[in-house]
């Protein structure tokens, strides 16, 4: 087995723990332990930034390349370093229980609750299942009056936007008449992400959650595993 380091300057230095053998066989290379230095972190950090080069190859595979260490390695140390994402579990159905079970409690508390029950699942993604939980429909769309709530303003503000062109979003064709205040609107997630990019003046920052909305704007890059 092997252990090997990135040295100060660049390429990647060597040390046997010990003697097995010079074999490289695919066994052996899943089995090395891989320790990076403050300058190969940096690297990576960069190549995350810079996805891919001028001839469209993956920045990561490049590095892969010139630190001599295969591309599962890199992206294990980009996840240890919160850069890469981490694609979070479906909830199931007895999560959902007990998430709806104990919303009123903190999010630290249903963290254990769910533990106790052995389902393992971080603060932060408690906090934002929650949050999708309560200003979406069925998980997939929002209402004026939901999106309102999760920007923390008013709904007419939500109707203004759309009338004016500026949200996108349609009616979802009930049969509810002016009594009822009328049809209500389907707004996609996408159209609210676009809406805020384009629109960002019109967005206090201080009324909404943040969780939430660094998950809206990221497309769900927050880090949730």
């Amino acid at each position: 087995m092997e252990q090997l380091c990135v040295s100060e300057p660049g390429p990647v230095c060597t040390a046997k723990v010990s003697g097995h053998g010079e074999r490289r066989d695919t066994e052996t290379l899943h089995r090395r332990k891989y320790i990076f230095s403050d300058q190969a972190d940096q690297l990576i950090r960069e190549a995350y930034l810079s996805p891919r080069n001028v001839k469209g190859m993956s920045s990561i595979r490049l590095l892969a390349k010139r630190l001599d260490m295969p591309h599962w390695a890199l992206k294990k140390r980009a996840r240890e370093l919160g850069l890469a994402r981490t694609k979070e579990l479906p909830w199931s159905e007895a999560e959902l229980a007990i998430l709806s079970r104990y919303a009123w409690m903190s999010d630290e508390r249903i963290r254990l609750r769910l533990k106790a029950a052995g389902y393992t699942r971080t603060v932060t993604g408690i906090h934002l299942k929650l949050k999708r939980m309560r200003f979406k429909h069925d998980g997939s769309f929002y209402s004026a009056n939901s999106l309102a709530q999760a920007l923390g303003i008013d709904p007419h503000a939500v109707t203004r936007w759309i009338k004016s062109g500026h949200l996108k979003a349609k009616l979802r064709g009930t049969a509810r008449g002016p009594l009822q205040n009328g049809d209500t609107y389907v707004i996609q997630e996408k159209d609210v992400r676009q809406f805020i990019l384009h629109h960002p003046t019109e967005i206090d920052l201080r009324k909404v959650d943040q969780l939430w909305f660094l998950d809206l704007i990221t497309n769900g890059l927050v880090r949730v595993a």
